[in-house]
């Protein structure tokens, strides 16, 4: 999977279809991925580390963005290798090249599996804690997001969507590595995610000229928190009429 995973790169396909029964290296304990992290505005970081706040669910409002992007907190658990006193370099810092997404519905149906681009370096820890990295991933891609779109009918309508996901990579020392698939469940709606504050609203309308009366807009306008309709209503017609309707 992973030599069909890099010789996709070189080609003009960044999302690649997967056989459901295709094999991958049996080493599951290296690594493990902890949670989605939460992103707070307005400083949008995700740390890497144990104690880091993580999401219990997503949420995607498709009427204002039709992707799901994930910061999965991965943790390295391999034994260091390098040795200073005695010139030993450290083989297990693991490079990771690509995640692997198998998507279900409510009732446990598959309805989408593919490979994504993922990068980032997670070296292990010399104490007896793991080592952490932060893995931005793709867990619902504009594609699919586009289908659920098509499929909700109105705001009050949401789907169900579970990402089961694991991350893979090698070693700088040449070892391939493969995490356990963790399970996320996503909520999908249309329009749910805008907020109407009394103080926006002329009728059913969102004033498009108090922009600058707003607080700061989430980490991704669209994805697991609210938005205050005046910061998109310019420009999008489920920001810009509370009364909207597909």
């Amino acid at each position: 999977m992973k030599d069909l995973f890099r010789r996709s790169l070189g080609g003009p396909l960044f999302l690649v279809w997967i056989a459901a029964n295709a094999g991958c290296t049996d080493e599951e304990t290296g690594l493990f991925i902890q949670g989605n992290v939460a992103r707070d505005a307005p400083e949008c970081i995700a740390e890497a580390e144990s104690g880091t706040t993580l999401l219990g669910e997503g949420y995607l409002d498709v009427g204002l963005k039709l992707d799901y992007q994930a910061s999965l907190l991965v943790g390295n658990q391999l034994t260091p290798r390098g040795d200073k006193a005695s010139l030993r370099t450290e083989t297990m810092i693991t490079v990771i090249e690509g995640a692997e997404v198998r998507l279900f519905d409510d009732t446990g149906n598959g309805v989408a599996e593919f490979t994504v681009p993922a990068s980032g370096v997670i070296g292990p820890d010399s104490s007896e804690d793991p080592g952490f990295g932060i893995i931005n991933a793709t867990l619902i891609p504009q594609t699919v997001g586009s289908d659920l779109a098509d499929l909700l009918t109105n705001r009050g309508e949401v789907r169900t969507r579970v990402a089961e996901v694991r991350v893979f990579g090698q070693t700088i020392g040449g070892v391939d590595v493969e995490s356990a698939a963790i399970r996320y469940v996503i909520r999908v709606c249309e329009g749910c995610l805008v907020d109407f504050p009394p103080a926006a609203l002329q009728g059913t309308s969102c004033s498009r000229s108090q922009a600058e009366q707003t607080g700061d807009p989430p980490c991704y306008i669209g994805q697991d928190a609210k938005v205050d309709c005046r910061l998109c209503a310019s420009y999008n017609d489920y920001c810009g009429d509370a009364a909207f309707v597909q």
